[in-house]
């Protein structure tokens, strides 16, 4: 009989220990011998020629070891890419032209193009000692006019921000077909429309970004060991900065505090820190402090969307056409501007039958930080646009807002089935989720909470979103299962874990596999030098892919082991069977156990292993629905979040424990956009005015109501374990359903338009423009 089934079960986290206990090894809590720290220069404007850089006074200070500007990192190193491992022919704007690829240097040469673009990095004995040396660096500034907002970056005359470009338009693409949603629009009985900001936010990930690296002079080889997404694809990344083979860089990725597809990019900070190592011959290391994270790290969102869709006279979806305007500020980081392009055209028809659809987006340079991956990147960016415009046709054509998503949804039954832009569906259950979250939080008892809210003076609104999003990302993914003869099996993936959980649900995976006790796995991730090779996490990718890959190279170890096996046992392979832990010649009851024949495979020099790469031909489609509850003080302004359901599809469901526990911080996020963040830059200047918690308003624990989750797993039949994802969901269908329970509320104020965050002061606000005009 074999162990209990662990994929499904609610599983505590084996990680939790060692976090909770102060165990945990992050990046800056690892310890070397001779090491060096390093702080960064900044620039102090947002736009600014480098007339000189005097750093001799710097040079001179106790325990100074070296200074580096930009006029010599030009020579030693390269820029940070911008389209790695995508073919810039392949990717072009509306005009044919390859898309934007400025150099961004690790230390600017010549021009800065953001308050806290680095210009000097400086390495000394201690920390202090290197931050007294940087005040020392005097680096004079020619100021230059500086572009912030949208309006002013892209009018006639514009200072540029990069002069090889004719204007701060970086790029422009279109997609669907314009002249059949004209014809759509010609026709249509009923035309909604909605202008709107989806504002940027800081990421502010709880673990500051750090780095620590190391040269081998003897070997000539460097080691980075830094908090990250992918260790492979910093490898990859600062291999090609640094001019070298791949082989002779090691990155090593500790336990990191989140990542959020900000750290899925590499920063200036990690190559100057290897070209530090190997110059001083000696570890040199980095931690930001917390405003250096509020300038540097990327930001997201960020844009300007505005969207019509056309309706039948039965309030049947005809067409929609939508435009975003992306401030994605001075640089494109790796692959930003890609995944914001890939992720976001095709998600426009969200869950609804729309046959004809057309998409514009322009993308501009402003003097800010850069804009990269966020938590959903392009489609939560898709369904808020697209949530926001159904419930403005729902008010002006009289209907229920429910009621229109039902009419218009697409049937379980038509699918699998490709939309008008482009997203090839599996099957989803888009109204069995919907009905299970409006029952969620009573949908039905509102109008019974909203009279009490009235009798207290308070406003009441109530509103969903019913969200469907591509995951997947890069489509293949590596593992490899080595058995030990100690007892133990070794899984070498990959992926990445920044606080998934992967440790323990990889590990449900392979004890379901295997049939064997949990506590035998060990998961081995984030080592370039111990992993052959991986994609790491993003797009919420790693158990369809990495568990796909998990699956297939178990699969090939017992096929090892069956061979191994029949030796041992004098038997066909054919007659081999594998049952929990053992294989078995057939009928019989001769066997060998799994980590015997293991040790019996090292005494020969062989492994018992298997290794796979697992692949798909395209993006997996998870979906689900918000309903959000709220009320309103109209004295105030302030909105309080007081019911918040959320049902999923993920597919399969591999630990609903870990997977609640994404939920809740992915609504979280949302939440904080919907009514909290703002990153907020002075027009003029471009200096950062929401840089520091004090004025950047996170979400706490009394900002946000008990969540109320659940799964509707439709499973997913192109990955071996049926999963779908779930890390980004939460957060991409979050912020309309938010927002459309505050302007449900403040209708009966005549309030009728909004944008996040929906603050105390704006929402105040609207309600007196509102009363104005009365």
């Amino acid at each position: 009989m074999g162990v209990e089934k662990l994929i499904g079960a609610a599983v505590r986290r084996v990680e939790d220990e060692r976090f909770l206990t102060g165990r945990g090894h992050f990046t800056d809590d690892l310890g070397f011998e001779r090491a060096s720290f390093a702080t960064v220069v900044r620039s102090p404007y947002a736009h600014a020629r480098i007339r000189t850089i005097a750093e001799q006074a710097a040079r001179s200070m106790p325990g100074v070891l070296l200074v580096m500007t930009g006029a010599e990192v030009v020579r030693l190193l390269r820029p940070i890419p911008t389209l790695v491992g995508i073919d810039s022919r392949t990717f072009l704007d509306r005009d044919g032209n390859p898309m934007p690829d400025p150099p961004h240097w690790p230390l600017a040469p010549d021009l800065v193009r953001h308050v806290g673009d680095p210009v000097a990095f400086v390495v000394a004995e201690t920390l202090e000692q290197a931050r007294d040396a940087a005040e020392r660096v005097e680096v004079e500034y020619d100021p230059l006019p500086a572009v912030i907002e949208l309006d002013d970056a892209l009018a006639p005359g514009a200072t540029r921000v990069w002069e090889r470009y004719p204007s701060n338009r970086s790029f422009e693409i279109e997609r669907g077909d314009r002249g059949a949603v004209d014809a759509a629009f010609a026709g249509a009985a009923h035309v909604a429309r909605v202008e709107l900001e989806n504002n940027r936010q800081v990421v502010a990930f709880m673990e500051p970004r750090s780095v620590v690296a190391e040269f081998d002079d003897r070997t000539e080889t460097y080691t980075v060991h830094v908090g990250a997404q992918s260790a492979h694809s910093v490898r990859n990344v600062l291999s090609m900065m640094l001019g070298i083979d791949p082989a002779r860089m090691r990155v090593i990725v500790p336990d990191t505090g989140g990542g959020f597809g900000a750290r899925n990019t590499v920063y200036p900070e990690f190559a100057l820190a290897a070209l530090a190592a190997r110059r001083l011959s000696r570890p040199v290391r980095w931690t930001a402090e917390r405003s250096e994270s509020f300038l540097t790290d990327t930001q997201g969102r960020d844009q300007r969307l505005s969207a019509e869709l056309a309706l039948d006279e039965n309030g049947r979806f005809l067409a929609i056409r939508a435009r975003a305007a992306w401030r994605h500020g001075a640089y494109l980081p790796t692959r930003s501007l890609w995944v914001h392009i890939s992720f976001m055209a095709p998600m426009l028809c969200g869950a609804y039958d729309i046959a004809h659809v057309h998409f514009e987006m322009r993308g501009v340079f402003t003097h800010t930080a850069p804009v990269h991956a966020f938590r959903g990147v392009g489609r939560a960016e898709a369904a808020y646009l697209l949530e926001r415009l159904v419930d403005t046709a729902a008010r002006e054509v009289g209907l229920d807002p429910v009621a229109l998503r039902r009419r218009n949804f697409i049937r379980p039954e038509t699918m699998p089935c490709t939309t008008a832009a482009g997203a090839a569906y599996g099957r989803c259950e888009f109204e069995i989720t919907l009905d299970r979250a409006l029952g969620a939080i009573d949908w039905p008892g509102f109008s019974r909470r909203r009279a009490a809210s009235r009798e207290r003076g308070r406003l009441r609104g109530i509103g969903c979103s019913v969200y469907i999003e591509s995951t997947g990302g890069v489509p293949s993914e590596f593992a490899e299962v080595r058995i030990s003869p100690g007892g133990t099996v070794d899984a070498y993936v990959g992926t990445q874990s920044f606080g998934m959980g992967h440790e323990t649900a990889f590990a449900q995976v392979l004890a379901d596999e295997l049939g064997i006790e949990l506590g035998r796995m060990r998961i081995i991730h984030g080592d370039t030098a111990r992993v052959r090779t991986g994609f790491g996490s993003h797009g919420s990718r790693s158990m369809r892919l990495g568990g796909g890959a998990l699956v297939l190279g178990v699969q090939q170890m017992i096929e090892h082991g069956r061979n191994l096996a029949a030796e041992q046992l004098e038997a066909a392979p054919a007659d081999i069977e594998y049952q929990d832990g053992k294989f078995v010649i057939a009928g019989t009851d001769r066997s060998v156990g799994m980590f015997e024949l293991a040790e019996v495979a090292a005494r020969r020099g062989d492994r018992l292993q298997g290794d796979a790469v697992f692949e798909t031909a395209s993006p997996a489609y998870a979906s689900g629905a918000h309903v959000c509850e709220v009320e309103i003080d109209p004295e105030t302004g302030k909105v309080t979040i007081v019911a918040h359901g959320l049902v999923i599809d993920a597919g399969r469901v591999i630990n609903p424990l870990i997977t609640e526990g994404q939920l809740h911080g992915g609504i979280a996020q949302g939440i904080g956009q919907a009514v909290l963040e703002h990153v907020v830059y002075e027009p003029a200047s471009g200096q950062l005015l929401s840089g520091s918690f004090l004025d950047y308003a996170l979400p706490r624990a009394d900002d946000l109501p008990a969540f109320v989750t659940g799964f509707h797993p439709v499973w997913c039949d192109d990955n071996p374990l049926g999963v779908k994802g779930a890390g980004e969901g939460p957060t991409t269908g979050c912020p309309p359903a938010v927002m459309n329970a505050i302007l449900d509320a403040l209708a009966e104020r005549g309030v009728t338009t909004l944008d996040m965050p929906a603050t105390p002061e704006r929402v105040w606000r609207a309600i007196h423009v509102a009363a104005s005009r009365d």
